[in-house]
């Protein structure tokens, strides 16, 4: 277990445990892991914790899950899952089976578990029983499969791999199995319409759409994944759920097409891989599922799009998970043409960026169903969520919840008023919009929603808030002339020569310090396992822009590998056109670092940070951080650390950071002035050409109306 589990079990801090290290001599030693991140025992760490007096009760379940990640680098995530639920399978229908303690006698069982996956009401191809493997079990599997044991034996064996299977798949990047958050899979399954004969899913993962499904009364399920530990998962998590009619198949779906028949499902539910570009286009370009087009070989997606269209009845829903891009690319503007002249396509749907599958992007549903007759002109749903109660989605869980809720029945009411009329217009609310199939195609065929909810309902600003803008337009030019900088006089006096000293010697010595946060595939490796919040984060393309920090993002608050921006801070980005460094105040204070910007805290009685961001921003100082520039030298790296800088007195120092904070002063109000005089300008050519562009026949009449001067 990681520091990070013991602080968790403890109901600590992770620094807690960090100081338990260093103050007690006795605290168990690490018996795994690397030094940043050492990995203890269990036992050993749950006496020390009930000798000092400081431990709950761990539960059977949270043993389980620590057994399960001890094997990682013995088994994969996917093949430890296979094991517990072989295990679980066999105790679900043998109940009573004692398990016993000895390794021989426990591969023994765990052989004759295997030769019992008869599965019920439920199939599995020849192609999926090959991966089960002989057991020959080391020390960790010893452990794991007894944890499965005593757990199961402490509620329910179905429980208990639900449990596992979900904490697993919560993990998402890390672990290596495909996910589709349950959430999403209800939503999926709205949008396909009720429960009917036969459903199918190409690319099913651990199985959550399907069990979904077969839980809202489909009379069979299909499925097929291309890794077989992956798919004897999502079969066991059937299986388990007792008596549902399905059949799940190993193989590559798109290459083996063969194991299902075409023209079959009721529905096809998938939440297929994303930018595969060894999806086997040469081995398929003829192949007669793309009637709508073959697919590029960066639009895999497309070509998942039109497999499902082929497995589905006529007239069955297809409904898919899509990265946004699919929607837009010039590569695959053709095929979305076809899919929207023969009437296949029939909404797209943008999510909240982080809700779904663990993927930041806002990601899109598209919603299809195979055609009777071709359709030469019809609508199709736009509709934009991507901005309901965004603050929510990556923070926690029952927040997310919420936003999921929210999210569903939007999607839901929309839909079902769609639906009972396409040709409805109006009332779809300001998240919604169906277009005509004829406006659409031209020469992008972009069918993302939000631009076309923006170019259909422009923003049309009131009188109050234009004079607002006016007014506060004006105040900043104003402000712009006072803090317009004078010009150096001619007798400027020069510094006497004092020594200089590179920032990596100032570090050395406690002067400053100098902080860059972990890039993010490594913050969200096991070994930084830390508990997380949602926080504002600062970019390199904040400091470019001088303004506030832009992005909310789950971040480990750590106040060494991570530590949150203080007052007086020196920010500077790690590339740019231009290295430009600023002081932290305001509301820079409190947000942390995104993996783009260097932090430098300095020690006031020895380095002025406004002195130091001053030369850091000037041209020596940029020249002498660049570490790499692109060919055409707009694009730079740069490591602060090698920069040298003069060290004059404190009193000099702060005479100079005055200096430079007066400047950027000025830089950062030319920058808003610029920004808000564009929107007002904007603005005024709205309110200017709102009488000429007005269209009449029913049209809202404009909010605000001036003649021109």
């Amino acid at each position: 277990m990681s520091a990070a589990d013991i602080a968790r079990i403890a109901g600590v801090r992770a620094s807690a445990v960090s100081n338990w290290r260093r103050r007690h001599d006795d605290f168990p030693k690490p018996v795994g892991g690397t030094d940043k991140s050492p990995r203890f025992e269990l036992t050993e760490v749950e006496a020390w914790l009930r000798g000092q007096g400081k431990a709950t009760e761990i539960s059977a379940e949270e043993r389980l899950w620590q057994a399960f990640d001890s094997v990682r680098g013995v088994l994969s995530p996917a093949d430890a899952l296979v094991s517990a639920g072989t295990l679980l399978y066999y105790l679900h229908t043998h109940p009573g089976t004692p398990v016993p303690q000895d390794a021989a006698a426990l591969a023994g069982l765990m052989g004759e578990a295997q030769h019992a996956l008869t599965f019920g009401g439920g199939t599995v191809t020849v192609g999926l029983m090959d991966v089960l493997r002989p057991f020959d079990l080391g020390s960790r599997e010893v452990t794991l499969l007894h944890a499965v044991a005593e757990a199961a034996q402490a509620g329910d064996p179905v429980q208990t791999f639900e449990y596992l299977c979900a904490r697993y798949l919560d993990s998402g990047s890390r672990s290596g199995l495909a996910t589709t958050p349950p959430e999403l899979a209800e939503l999926m399954l709205d949008l396909a319409g009720p429960g009917h004969r036969l459903l199918f899913d190409p690319a099913c993962g651990g199985g959550t759409i399907l069990l979904a499904a077969a839980r809202r009364g489909y009379e069979r399920v299909e499925g097929q994944e291309l890794h077989g530990s992956r798919a004897l998962v999502s079969a066991l998590r059937l299986a388990m759920a007792d008596q549902f009619a399905f059949d799940v198949h190993a193989g590559d779906s798109l290459r083996d097409d063969n194991v299902y028949p075409q023209n079959s499902a009721d529905a096809v539910v998938c939440n297929p891989p994303f930018t595969d570009r060894n999806w086997g286009l040469e081995e398929l370009a003829d192949n007669p599922r793309w009637v709508y087009g073959v697919p590029p070989r960066l639009e895999s997606e497309l070509a998942w799009v039109q497999h499902a269209l082929a497995h589905a009845v006529p007239g069955g829903s297809v409904v898919m998970l899509m990265p946004p891009a699919a929607a837009a690319r010039p590569s695959g503007r053709r095929i979305r043409a076809n899919l929207l002249r023969r009437g296949a396509l029939r909404a797209v749907i943008s999510l909240p960026p982080g809700l779904a599958a663990h993927y930041a992007l806002p990601l899109q549903i598209w919603v299809l169903r195979r055609p009777t007759e071709s359709q030469a002109d019809g609508r199709l749903l736009l509709l934009d969520a991507s901005g309901l109660t965004l603050d929510q989605v990556r923070a926690t869980g029952q927040q997310a919840d919420a936003t999921w809720s929210a999210v569903r029945a939007l999607v839901n009411r929309v839909w079902t008023a769609f639906s009972a009329d396409p040709s409805r217009t109006r009332d779809l609310g300001e998240e919604a919009l169906a277009v005509s199939v004829v406006d659409l195609l031209d020469d992008e065929v972009d069918l993302a929603p939000r631009r076309h909810l923006l170019a259909a309902r422009p923003a049309r600003v009131t009188p109050d808030e234009l004079a607002d803008r006016h007014a506060g337009l004006a105040s900043m030019i104003t402000r712009l002339s006072q803090l317009l900088p004078d010009l150096p006089g001619p007798g400027t006096e020069q510094l006497e020569p004092v020594r200089e000293v590179s920032l990596d010697e100032l570090a050395e010595t406690g002067a400053i310090f100098i902080r860059r946060p972990a890039p993010r595939d490594q913050a969200d490796s096991p070994e930084h396992a830390l508990p997380r919040v949602s926080g504002r984060v600062l970019t390199a393309a904040d400091l470019a822009r001088a303004v506030p920090p832009s992005e909310v993002a789950e971040v480990i608050p750590d106040d060494v590998r991570n530590p949150a921006i203080h007052e007086g801070d020196v920010l500077v980005p790690l590339s740019g056109r231009r290295l430009t460094a600023r002081v932290a105040a305001g509301k820079d204070v409190g947000a942390y670092l995104s993996s783009s910007v260097f932090l430098i805290r300095t020690d006031p009685a020895t380095v002025d940070p406004w002195y130091l961001a001053g030369l850091l921003s000037s041209s020596g100082g940029g020249n002498q951080a660049t570490r790499m520039a692109s060919t055409l030298g707009e694009h730079m790296r740069f490591d602060p650390r090698r920069v040298r800088i003069p060290l004059p007195p404190v009193s000099v120092q702060c005479e100079y950071g005055e200096a430079f904070r007066r400047l950027w002063e000025f830089a950062k109000t030319l920058r808003a002035a610029h920004d808000l005089g564009i929107d007002f300008v904007r603005d005024m050519i709205d309110v200017t050409a709102a009488p000429l562009t007005e269209k009449a026949g029913g049209a809202q009449p404009p909010r605000y109306v001036r003649s021109p001067r």
